[in-house]
Order: structure tokens, then C-alpha cells, then sequence
């Protein structure tokens, strides 16, 4: 008996059907979609599967670590719809299996319908929509948590990602959040249970920023990452809760209008403005950061690449243009506290540009 597949439709921009079910996808998710997807996950044998490859002009790109068709491997054929067969032990480990292989193939698709998936939680207040970015591992998590905490007024539209149109229209993309034993001090009220405080001891050990740093340092030496980090998330899965388990009083909303961002920073506590380019530019670069696991770095050129355009392009076209009226800061804090000086920058929206008050000294927390 054929399994039925699991049905992804994300705001009626793109739609996933997958062999395995996606944990990241789990807010899009639809008892069935009503036609082909435009990006189909399978679970098969890479190096014998065709499928969509014999469309005419698809393009097509295979990745596969030394370990075969027994790790990480997958092959996605690109065309008017995206096909990804990915070897079967990827079913054990469905986070890598979105993460390494069907989150940048979406980033891209995103671009060619008019849409920028940018590396930034976003925060809602009054319609009024703010993107928070940072380096990865930076703090922008438990930042994003007090804040909502310590203010029930504001919405919740994403933690990592979000999706920027270039008339400013923001769109939730509400993964669960992956959070430490330290990011779950940040909230007053978390619903876990006991099991799951215990276990987070561990899974934060694992899933740390060292654990990262470690694991990004042995791709210099070419061995099997990918198939590592699946073999890893397979036996301790990473700690990943929606919002509403972190923050239950946290209100969520679908879309808003942007009119700000914020680049929380490590460093001398001080805030610098940044010209539209700078802005820009920022967020970009964050978004490149964050892929930075194999095989991204092997696929992405295929990826971004279409038969007529390099999709960078667009890609900019768009942040810039949502950002064109949207002041933006760099949020400099020896402490960590950004989120003491969040409210500031959200109320004086329209307001002159020396809305920050000067950062005073505080006691801060760990990410």
C-alpha cells in the first residue's frame, strides 16, 4: 500500500509534498494539495532515479558524501518543478533532510516568484512589522523571547526565517524554535514538561554554538558532514519548540507591513545607523552565513542560476526594495540585553533618527 505523502502548502506561494514529514513545515501544513507541488521531496536511490530530469531544460545537480547511498545524498533535478530524491537513511534525520537539501532549494524558488526568504525573526507591532538579524548562534532567539515575554503587545511572525515581498508585505515562516537551556531561562512561563528540561541538558550540549563550530571545521577536511550531522540529529534531535510552548501568551500573526531593522551585534555597547545599501547588505550576508553546513556550498551555484538570470540579483532587488523607507540599526551590547532596547527603536517609528537612548551597563544572559 503507497504511503500518502505529506502536503506543504507555504501562504499559496509555493507548495512541498514529501515522502517524510518536514517538523519545519509543520505551520504550512494541508491534507492534500490541489495539484502537482512545485517542489517534490522522494526518498529513493540518487544514482538511478530520474524523474522530473527528463523534462526539457532541467538542470540537474547531485551531491553525494563518500558514505553513498548509506548518508547524505541527494539529487534534485530543476525544471518548472523542482524534484528531490534523497537517499533513504535521510528518513531517520527529516531536520537535515530541510534544512540541508529543501530549505535552499526554496530560497531560490521563492526568488523567482517575487519573494525573499532573509535570515531575520520579525516582530509585529500595530501592523508595524520589525526584522531582527544576526550572525548565527549571535542571541537573536532569546532575544526574540524576552521580548515577546516582556511584551504581550507585540506579535509573533518569525524567529529565523521570514519572507519579504518588495512592496514591504511581510510573511510569517514560524519554524519551531531550536533553543538551549539558556534561552529557556529567558522566558518566564515555558511549557515543558519535566522530560523535556532534562533531556534539553543534553541536546543543548550537542546543538550548541561550539557543536556548530566544531562540525564546520571538519568540512575543511572533506569528510562526511552532512551524513555526520544527520547520524547526530537522528539519535539526539535538536531541542525545537513552537512559540506558543515557549511563550504562551504570545500572539501570532500572519503578515505585516516592514518598517524597520535591527542587526543585533556582540561588541562596545553603542547603536549605529545604516544607510539603506549597508542595511542591505547586512542582511544579505546573514543570510549567507546561515547555510553555512554542506552541502549548500556544493549546490548553490545550480540553485541560484536559472537558464536566463542569476537569481543574487533578484534576490537584492527585492530586500532593497522593501527596505527603501525603513530606518535600520546596528545594536551593539557587551551584555546581551538587546531586548531591554528593542521598544525604543519599535515606538519611534516615523520619529527622527536620534530615537536610541545611550546603552547603559546591565548584567546579561547567555543565548
Amino acid at each position: 500500500m503507497t504511503k500518502t505523502p505529506f502536503s506543504y502548502d507555504i501562504h499559496h506561494i509555493l507548495t512541498v509534498e514529501s515522502d517524510v514529514a518536514l517538523p519545519e513545515l509543520k505551520t504550512f501544513k494541508v491534507d492534500a494539495l490541489p495539484s502537482a507541488p512545485t517542489i517534490r521531496v522522494r526518498l529513493g536511490n540518487v544514482d538511478h532515479e530520474t524523474g522530473a530530469t527528463s523534462e526539457p531544460d532541467t538542470r540537474t545537480v547531485v551531491y553525494k558524501e563518500s558514505t553513498g547511498r548509506h548518508g547524505f545524498a541527494i539529487r534534485i533535478a530543476l525544471g518548472s518543478r523542482v524534484d528531490i530524491v534523497a537517499s533513504p537513511f535521510l528518513r531517520h534525520s527529516p531536520h537535515v533532510l530541510y534544512t540541508n537539501a529543501v530549505e535552499p532549494v526554496l530560497r531560490w524558488a521563492f526568488v523567482e516568484r517575487g519573494y525573499a526568504l532573509v535570515h531575520g525573526a520579525c516582530l509585529s507591532s500595530d501592523g508595524h512589522a520589525f526584522l531582527i538579524t544576526a550572525r548565527t548562534d549571535t542571541g537573536k532567539t532569546t532575544t526574540v523571547l524576552k521580548t515577546l515575554d516582556a511584551h504581550p503587545e507585540y506579535s509573533f511572525l518569525s524567529d529565523d526565517l521570514t519572507l519579504l515581498q518588495e512592496d514591504g508585505t511581510v510573511l510569517s515562516y514560524a519554524k519551531p524554535l531550536t533553543i538551549s537551556r539558556h534561552t529557556l531561562s529567558a522566558v518566564n512561563t515555558p511549557l515543558l514538561t519535566a522530560s523535556e528540561r532534562f533531556t534539553l541538558t543534553f541536546q543543548s550540549r550537542l546543538h550548541s554554538k561550539s557543536g556548530r563550530w566544531f562540525g564546520l571545521m571538519l568540512t575543511r577536511f572533506r569528510l562526511p558532514m552532512a551524513t555526520t550531522n544527520a547520524v547526530v540529529q537522528w539519535l539526539v534531535p535538536p531541542p525545537k519548540y513552537p512559540i506558543e510552548r515557549l511563550v504562551p501568551h504570545a500572539r501570532v500573526t500572519r503578515s505585516s507591513t516592514l518598517a524597520g531593522m535591527v542587526v543585533i551585534e556582540r561588541g562596545d555597547s553603542r547603536n549605529i545607523d545604516l544607510n539603506q545599501q549597508e542595511a542591505v547588505d547586512m542582511l544579505l550576508a546573514n543570510c549567507e552565513d546561515s547555510y553555512g553546513f554542506p552541502p549548500y556550498a556544493d549546490i548553490k551555484e545550480s540553485l541560484y542560476k536559472t537558464r536566463d538570470r542569476d537569481l543574487r540579483a533578484e534576490e537584492r532587488r527585492i530586500v532593497s526594495a522593501a527596505m527603501a523607507h525603513c530606518p535600520s540599526v546596528v545594536m551593539r551590547s557587551e551584555t546581551r540585553n538587546w531586548f531591554m532596547f528593542l521598544p525604543d527603536f519599535i515606538g519611534a517609528v516615523g520619529s527622527p533618527r536620534s530615537w536610541l537612548p545611550p546603552v547603559p551597563a546591565l548584567e546579561g544572559s547567555s543565548d
